[in-house]
């Protein structure tokens, strides 16, 4: 919930290059990182094979795929997607800060009431895309997550699960 949200003097996205979130069955990994063949928990080199898929779009395209993979990643719901899409279309070029004007961010979203807003605004802080500043109405950006560049690959890592010899076995057998 956003009014119990920590409150920063700077921004707490700075401290570190690499975001890890774990979610339940799932890692999410955002920044730079030197080798995508490194576990980042071990520092072990990994094999992988990597599918890379290269498209060129036009600014409308980029930003809705942009939102439309970070909504799956992070699992937004339409409120959090809408104040993130607000959030893409109001920050400003090469800052690490954005003024959320509330009646602004409705307007946009089309919202009625600010309960939604604040839900928006809650699963973004949630998700470490964005956190509240101690200044009114400012908030800081993830720089490893919203970003103004022109370009963003998105790896996805589908994995098998194990299953036990018993198990392999009786499937076997069957």
């Amino acid at each position: 919930m956003v009014s119990e949200a920590e409150k920063h003097t700077e921004s707490p996205f700075l401290e570190n290059d690499l975001l890890k979130i774990d979610k339940e069955k799932k890692t999410i990994i955002a920044g730079s990182t030197k080798d995508v063949l490194i576990d980042t928990d071990t520092g072990e080199v990994v094999g992988k094979t990597v599918l890379h898929r290269y498209k060129e779009v036009d600014k409308s395209q980029f930003v809705k795929l942009f939102i439309g993979e970070v909504s799956s990643l992070f699992e937004l719901s339409k409120p959090g997607l809408k104040v993130f899409g607000y959030v893409l279309e109001s920050l400003p070029i090469n800052k690490g800060e954005i003024y959320i004007h509330i009646p602004d961010l409705m307007e946009y979203c089309g919202y009625k009431t600010k309960r939604q807003a604040y839900k928006g605004l809650g699963e973004l802080i949630y998700n470490k895309i964005i956190a509240m500043s101690t200044k009114p109405s400012v908030w800081y950006i993830n720089p490893a997550i919203v970003f103004n560049g022109d370009r963003i690959a998105f790896i996805k890592e589908y994995r098998l699960k194990s299953t036990s010899e018993k198990g392999m076995q009786l499937k076997i057998e069957e």
